[in-house]
């Protein structure tokens, strides 16, 4: 179903569920475990390979959130609909657009929550985490442990390792946001924290 108008501006405005406020602070749990686990990944050559089998199951876990994530946001309540704020419509990446605009002023866009940049920018961390998450289950699932990576599972390695050169971008936009907003008075942070009253 097509969102109407009255749709995305419901959604811009409508304040974050319980159940995404929930999703970002574990999102941010598990994608820092990830990242703290992933040296101990390159066991997966050796015969014990605890290290591969931890950051495979964080992998797992993450895979598994972001699998509800998408299902929520397909079947979830009209506010967290992802047709509400998917990016590539010629309305929002023009408005997208103008944000840029407007950032080359020094200036921060005024609008609702994930739309324009905000909504580029986020759909960018979930492209990114899905690759991740999708790119590391085909190695837990189909990767031979105890050798070096060979064929199709090569590729796949590499592809997951591309990926991991793409979160510090994702979280330099992000945090940098965040950060910039906070500096002008409006402290979005509060919002996923829990801190603000709904």
């Amino acid at each position: 179903m097509i969102p109407t108008k009255e749709d995305v501006s419901a959604a811009e405005t409508a304040p974050l569920g319980t159940a995404v406020r929930f999703w970002h602070v574990a999102m941010i749990a598990l994608v820092l475990s990830a990242f703290l686990t992933s040296d101990g990944a390159n066991d997966y050559k050796k015969i014990e390979h605890a290290g591969f089998l931890l950051h495979g199951r964080v992998g797992l876990t993450v895979f598994t959130a972001l699998c509800l994530y998408f299902l929520y946001g397909l079947i979830g309540p009209q506010g967290s609909r992802l047709s509400t704020w998917f990016p590539f419509t010629r309305e929002r990446l023009q408005q997208t657009g103008r944000d840029v605009t407007v950032l080359t002023k020094f200036k921060l866009p005024e609008h609702n929550r994930r739309q324009g940049l905000a909504g580029l920018v986020q759909f960018f961390g979930l492209i990114v985490f899905s690759w991740l998450a999708a790119t590391g289950s085909l190695m837990y699932f189909f990767m031979e442990r105890g050798a070096k990576a060979h064929g199709l599972m090569s590729l796949v390695k590499e592809a997951h390792e591309l990926g991991t050169v793409l979160i510090p971008v994702y979280l330099v936009l992000h945090i940098g946001a965040v950060l910039a907003h906070s500096l002008t008075g409006h402290q979005v942070w509060k919002d996923i924290f829990f801190l603000n009253k709904q």
